[in-house]
């Protein structure tokens, strides 16, 4: 199958899944999603093989990195459903679904009128964190890389946009980025993937990782605070989303330095997040040095 066909395909599949999850009630959804999560595992063999190399490098002692691996797809299935779902629902119901804890840290930094950069990773439903401060009235951007098929770039910009959120593109957007923080708004940046931006090796679960330096430098040259985020769903289908307090800025002279510092200790914080539950993060994506 060439790639332009399989472009076709999953934009075809991903259409028609947003049908479906728009038409259904949320638990007929998330019964779908949890059923069909086995069956990614299985025939997604390259993705599987992701799982399993960064699985294997981390935990090393684990005994069953197969059972590990299909709880991911599990929780990413089931996020998945709730990121259509949960989103487009009244304040009411969503609040009913989403409990913040913390909510004090990110309220300190956003009244300094001096922005604040929300950083996180692709843990648990993500695209629900934006979407709730935005919905309670909090002046949102979020930093994200365009989709390689301008029609699924479409979908995700819709969704976000839809939700009151300001879109800016992670290539050409650093002005647009330090305009929004000069304006007081909270911008969010996912710094837990190794992408083709200025980054720096950091250590992440006791493994050096190449790691985005933008949201330290925009912090930097804004005077904005740094507050680590996340959200995880637990058992009962609720959405916790965790603000921790604002990060201590590096005070070493030397910027190359500083920036390294900034860095390692934003990643240290989002693997902690992570820690509190791995099955809840992305690991088919090659995040190490160490590859297959």
């Amino acid at each position: 199958m060439n790639k332009t066909i399989r472009r076709q395909f999953k934009y075809l599949l991903v259409r028609l899944l947003l049908k479906i999850f728009s038409a259904l009630p949320r638990s007929f959804c998330l019964r779908l999603a949890k059923a069909l999560a086995p069956v990614a595992w299985h025939f997604l063999p390259k993705e599987r093989d992701k799982v399993l190399f960064n699985l294997r490098l981390i935990f090393p002692e684990h005994k069953d990195h197969q059972a590990l691996g299909l709880d991911i797809y599990r929780n990413l299935a089931l996020n998945a459903v709730d990121t259509v779902k949960v989103s487009g629902l009244p304040l009411e119901e969503l609040d009913r679904l989403v409990k913040v804890h913390g909510l004090e840290h990110f309220d300190a930094a956003y009244k300094t009128g001096k922005g604040l950069v929300a950083i996180t990773g692709h843990i648990g439903c993500w695209e629900l964190m934006p979407v709730w401060f935005s919905r309670h009235g909090y002046k949102i951007s979020v930093i994200g890389k365009r989709m390689y098929d301008p029609r699924m770039d479409g979908i995700v910009l819709k969704m976000r946009s839809g939700q009151g959120i300001q879109v800016i593109d992670r290539d050409t957007g650093a002005k647009e980025a330090l305009k929004a923080l000069h304006s007081g708004h909270a911008l969010g940046i996912l710094i837990d993937q190794d992408t083709r931006v200025s980054s720096v090796n950091a250590e992440f679960f006791g493994h050096q990782a190449k790691t985005p330096t933008g949201a330290a430098a925009l912090a930097a040259r804004a005077g904005s605070a740094v507050i680590p985020m996340a959200i995880q769903r637990d058992s009962d289908g609720i959405h916790h989303l965790y603000v921790r307090p604002p990060l201590p800025q590096s005070q070493l002279t030397d910027k190359e330095a500083r920036l390294k510092e900034d860095v390692q200790r934003q990643t240290s914080a989002i693997e902690e997040l992570i820690k509190q539950d791995v099955t809840q993060w992305v690991w088919m994506h090659l995040r190490w040095l160490e590859k297959p």
